[in-house]
């Protein structure tokens, strides 16, 4: 499938700000399933220079600076990616006796352990250990884990913010899918299966209500857990189901705070109120 991609976030401020320095997180990424063709990032106002790196976990990062003043600060990215069909083989036994020794593997260990927003907390261990103990099947515990959180939890846009501890979202029961993929990478880690956060879009054929579960004029976070034999496989919590070609991918790393789309500091005490849209629109389906 072929998708155009335009995402655009804009900060307006009380009053002019000094400089400000930011960094965009915002390009999908190309691999073996997805293939960015066409990346452009536009930033106002005008006169900031660009630069490219790789982070940590080779997600592409754009940083900016704007030194003179000004009152506001749009940043827009569109792309052209063709996400494909994944052809593993996803039906096979997965072995937990595979999961051993993970924590020592430097593709794995940071997604075994906690990081800034994922504490691996004594409630989600008890949890965890009830839903997938003794563990059979990685895959069936993966999917028991998913299938907890959509029977128990419930989305509800603005009852959380990105600063809400994670303990507070297990309590209360509620929240978004960012809320939702942080509680699936916890227990995932409580029982030693690998998982990371991921952000990116995802495409459906009919109109969705605003701010509900499945609306796709927003971004969309899920999680990818990793099957010994097999992988990084997608799976989102928010929808209880496989990641499949109507997903893309934007960036993955420990939890939201790894990979902001948008994140920078800026120099004054006033106040800003931002503003995302997003827009994901077919251009060719599968075949």
């Amino acid at each position: 499938m072929q998708f155009e991609v335009r995402h655009t976030t804009s900060y307006v401020y009380d009053e002019p700000i000094a400089e400000s320095f930011n960094e965009v997180r915002l390009c999908p990424i190309s691999d073996d399933r997805q293939i960015c063709h066409r990346f452009e990032l536009s930033i106002k106002p005008d006169g900031a220079s660009l630069l490219r790196r790789l982070d940590f976990y080779t997600n592409q990062v754009y940083s900016f600076e704007l030194v003179e003043p000004h009152s506001y600060l749009e940043v827009v990215s569109q792309s052209i990616v063709e996400t494909l069909v994944d052809k593993r083989d996803l039906t096979g036994f997965c072995d937990p006796a595979q999961l051993v020794g993970l924590r020592r593997d430097e593709w794995t260990y940071d997604f075994l352990s906690d990081s800034n927003h994922v504490p691996i907390l004594p409630c989600f261990k008890h949890t965890a250990a009830e839903l997938t103990l003794p563990m059979v099947d990685v895959k069936d515990a993966i999917h028991r884990i998913m299938s907890y959180i959509d029977e128990h939890f419930t989305y509800i846009s603005g009852v959380t913010l990105v600063e809400t501890p994670i303990e507070e979202i297990f309590d209360q029961r509620k929240g978004v899918c960012q809320d939702f993929a942080h509680v699936m990478i916890a227990l995932c880690r409580a029982v030693g299966i690998p998982a990371r956060y991921v952000s990116g879009y995802f495409w459906m054929p009919f109109q969705t209500a605003a701010k509900s579960a499945h609306d796709n004029t927003a971004s969309h976070a899920w999680v990818e857990c990793f099957l010994p034999g097999v992988g990084w496989v997608g799976y989102d919590p928010t929808h209880n189901r496989l990641v499949d070609e109507t997903y893309i991918k934007v960036a993955v790393g420990r939890d939201y705070w790894d990979i902001k789309p948008l994140s920078g500091s800026y120099w004054g005490r006033t106040k800003a109120v931002m503003e995302v849209v997003v827009q994901v629109n077919l251009i060719r389906p599968s075949g």
